[in-house]
């Protein structure tokens, strides 16, 4: 990974084989970064997206073992009950015949680059699980 400081926050490039979540967790560890949100685009060899079905209060995973364009990677950092840093990130992908598909990103391993802007909000913010959710989310 290499990074630079920039006015208000950080330009990432995360290089072939790292894993795309933990680099920015590891990141904004060593930054002791605990709030902001992020934007990237690049290439991954390898992918697991979701969604979250309502229903079952649940997600559906998916797994992409092919090399696929980031369209669009965005996400939030925040604490999680436990005190771990959380990047909830979302990712758009195009495999070779342009066809697109997206969600909750789970994991991905960069291939060959991922170009990340994170821009830092200053404190913390928290997530927790309300009445009647499964989902941890900002306790605002």
């Amino acid at each position: 990974m290499l990074q630079r400081p920039f006015n208000g926050g950080w330009v990432i490039r995360l290089e072939t084989g790292e894993s795309v979540l933990d680099a920015i967790t590891a990141f904004c560890e060593d930054q002791q970064i605990a709030a902001g949100t992020f934007t990237g685009i690049g290439a991954i060899m390898q992918a697991r997206l979701g969604y979250y079905d309502q229903g079952r209060g649940s997600y559906v995973d998916h797994n992409f073992d092919q090399e696929l364009e980031v369209v669009s990677l965005t996400g939030n950092i925040s604490r999680k009950s436990d005190g771990t840093l959380f990047p909830h990130t979302h990712c758009v992908l195009s495999d070779k015949e342009m066809k697109v598909v997206g969600g909750h990103l789970f994991e991905a391993v960069v291939g060959p680059t991922l170009e990340i802007y994170l821009w830092t909000v200053p404190g913390e913010i928290h997530r927790a699980t309300p009445p009647g959710q499964s989902l941890e989310l900002l306790d605002l």
